[in-house]
């Protein structure tokens, strides 16, 4: 079918296509797709042949690729620059993907392990196997012997965030080395950390592990380390290193402190 005499007004281009005639008029304002000719009376008028072009340009930008890209390359179309086009979308999908797959496992990992503090029965020991975990630390730096301030925590917790990847981290605590912990009962911290996603050089090493959930604010704490180191004393185990305290549910989750939940766990042989 002979198609160099048939045009098309903008009206009729957005219809086929179900795009908007203001649509049409910005790819036209930005030199992406302008009219073939313009009448008289200034009516904007698309050839039989621009139809295709559109279509082209309408199916790369649901691909994604921008219309900067699409520009250049309509403006030179052939089979080698529209594949290289491709194969350059191809690997930003691919980058894309690989980027959601990573930031899927990270808040799998965090709903998991808010779940599983909510759910785990408060106040009873648990032993378990656990393998390395890679971690990011930061040290705190206490300005007296009997307790960790806020201040300083926070201190140690920005130096941490500043130096590690955020979105990489999964879970937040402190390190409180066993001498410490027996002497203080937790008001004494020496290092933040914060369970990672990504290798790190650092990490909590695998082995046999006691750990124990408390529901309720850290006002609370020295009970807590009261309650986790006699039930390991009465089930006989020996704690080693330092005693991991993560906050499972903090004011990130909830700012009722009634529903915050504390994990205290130990390497235990």
């Amino acid at each position: 079918m002979k198609t160099d005499s048939i045009y098309y007004s903008p009206h009729q281009v957005a219809s086929f296509f179900s795009i908007s005639r203001d649509t049409l008029l910005f790819y036209d304002k930005i030199g992406l797709f302008s009219p073939v000719m313009r009448r008289e009376n200034g009516y904007r008028c698309y050839s039989a042949e621009q139809l295709n072009e559109l279509d082209t340009i309408l199916t790369l930008k649901d691909l994604g690729i921008p219309l900067a890209s699409i520009k250049e390359v309509v403006a030179r179309i052939n089979t080698p620059s529209f594949l290289s086009l491709l194969e350059k979308e191809e690997e930003s999908i691919r980058r894309r993907m690989d980027e959601c797959r990573f930031s899927l496992d990270i808040v799998s990992s965090i709903r998991t392990s808010i779940s599983r503090a909510i759910s785990t029965e408060k106040e009873k020991l648990f032993i378990e196997e656990n393998p390395s975990i890679p971690i990011v630390r930061s040290a705190i730096k206490n300005t007296g012997e009997e307790c960790t301030s806020d201040e300083s925590w926070q201190e140690a917790y920005s130096n941490l965030m500043a130096a590690a990847d955020c979105k990489a981290i999964i879970a937040l605590g402190s390190i409180v080395p066993l001498p410490d912990a027996q002497r203080h009962l937790g008001a004494i911290c020496r290092e933040v950390y914060a369970t990672y996603a990504k290798p790190s050089e650092d990490s909590i090493p695998g082995g046999r592990y006691a750990f124990m959930y408390f529901a309720g604010s850290l006002s609370n704490l020295a009970s807590f380390y009261r309650r986790f180191l006699s039930s390991l004393e009465a089930e006989g185990l020996t704690p080693s290193g330092s005693i991991y305290e993560e906050l499972s549910v903090s004011s990130i989750v909830t700012r009722n402190e009634s529903e915050h939940v504390t994990r205290l766990f130990v390497r235990v042989s």
